[in-house]
């Protein structure tokens, strides 16, 4: 503003001068003008005053620069090659146009090029995440210190949220238990999530209600049992759309389709959980071992009562059997395998039922047949029986293999045994207990 008032003084001063010239040289020019006019008819300019002429050259001169002054000095222009007053007047014009023009600038940019909106980039899912790395499990303390009181534990495949990060010890939360672990037991973020894999189990839960556990991978393999819904399972492994998992002992195949599966991050237990765990654990042990006594109890209970049922069985005499020396010894070697330990009657009843074998020719014609028949002996498929034949075997089971061949059998109607532990007594036609051992047909 100082400028353009500055500038419009001079312009001022400027055209009282020009005025004041201008004055006299009009005068100047009336004196002449006769002598001009006086020529005006003559054909030629030569007798023209050539100094009368630059007089007028000059008035004309003047009044442009007089036009030119006067609109600078109102409008505050600069005059560039030769512009005339009326494009000094649009100079303002211009300029307020301008100023609109760059008001308005904005807006018109946002109806022609809508601004593009930047997508919001999701947080990272584990930035708080932590993971224990041990191979039991790692205590959770009041204070970053060793000192602190314990008041939890993170077992192996545990995570959570870090609270608070720390050089040497963080504050973090899981399940229950809130406190302090120490930084070089723990993967954080990116290292936490990387591990899941490593510590955690994979479980397959079930979708549906009655979900298929079959024996492969596919309809055509028999089923094995059905899982209920919600029922979780360990993944063992995955075989295209069918995944191969374990449960209550259990191993199988099911489809994936019925199935979600996800890593199992374990959750913290507080000192207080822990105990309260052990106890119900204890109470449960104790439960099924006052349980699994009682059907024990009963189960004896009930042999008793079978027993009271087993006869005596009648010793008789029959044809004696001629063998050689080879079968005879393999006959004592399989007493001795199988009733060593025995009272003699039951060393004898033993040697006799490969005898009522023989002589009902389902087994074989032959002892050796007999004794080593497909699926019949424990004792050849242990390998009981090889141990006897190279070690021999002792006086008694020899007594009662020769006995037997001579013809004195106490168990004349039974061909199968077994011991009293493992007897089944409602099977049985008829049986007789002989120590510790149950003869049968």
């Amino acid at each position: 503003m100082k400028a353009i008032k500055r500038d419009k003084a001079v312009a001022i001063i400027t055209c009282g001068t020009i005025l004041a010239a201008t004055a006299g040289l009009v005068v100047n020019g009336l004196n002449k003008s006769d002598k001009i006019a006086q020529t005006a008819n003559v054909e030629t300019f030569v007798e023209v005053d050539s100094k009368e002429m630059s007089s007028v050259l000059s008035i004309e001169r003047l009044d442009n620069i007089l036009v030119g002054a006067t609109l600078e000095g109102f409008y505050g222009g600069t005059l560039v090659n030769g512009n005339t007053a009326k494009s000094v007047q649009e100079e303002p014009a211009t300029e307020t146009t301008t100023e609109q023009e760059t008001e308005v600038q904005p807006e018109t940019q946002a109806e022609t090029q809508p601004e593009t909106e930047t997508p919001t980039e999701e947080p990272y899912a584990y930035a708080d995440f932590f993971l224990v790395n041990v191979d039991e499990y790692l205590n959770v303390r009041t204070e970053g210190s060793e000192n602190g009181q314990i008041v939890g534990k993170l077992y192996a495949g545990t995570g959570g949220t870090v609270l608070e990060r720390g050089a040497e010890w963080s504050y973090i939360q899981s399940g229950n238990v809130e406190g302090f672990v120490k930084n070089e037991y723990v993967w954080f973020a990116h290292d936490a999530e990387a591990n899941i894999p490593n510590v955690c189990p994979l479980i397959a839960t079930s979708n549906v209600d009655s979900l298929r556990l079959r024996k492969g991978p596919g309809t055509d393999y028999g089923i094995q049992t059905t899982i209920n819904t919600g029922t979780a399972m360990k993944v063992m492994a995955e075989e295209g759309d069918w995944v191969a998992v374990s449960y209550d002992g259990i191993q199988g195949y099911t489809a994936k389709e019925y199935v979600t599966i996800q890593y199992e991050i374990g959750t913290g237990i507080t000192i207080e959980e822990e105990q309260a765990a052990i106890e119900a654990e204890r109470a449960r042990i104790a439960e099924e071992k006052a349980r699994l006594a009682e059907e024990a109890a009963a189960a004896e209970q009930a042999r008793l009562q079978e027993q009271k049922k087993a006869v005596v069985a009648e010793t008789v005499q029959t044809s004696a059997y001629t063998m050689s020396t080879d079968d005879t010894y393999l006959l004592a070697c399989l007493v001795m395998s199988e009733a060593g330990s025995e009272c003699y009657e039951g060393k004898l009843a033993v040697a006799n039922i490969v005898l009522n074998r023989l002589n009902s020719g389902k087994y074989g014609n032959t002892i050796s047949d007999v004794i080593y028949a497909s699926g019949q002996f424990s004792v050849v498929r242990n390998g009981a029986l090889d141990r006897a034949i190279s070690n021999g075997p002792n006086s008694g089971s020899i007594q009662a293999a020769r006995e037997a061949l001579a013809g004195v059998n106490n168990v004349p109607n039974y061909t199968s045994f077994c011991t009293k532990a493992v007897a089944k007594y409602g099977r049985y036609q008829e049986y007789s207990i002989i120590g510790n051992q149950v003869f049968y047909r």
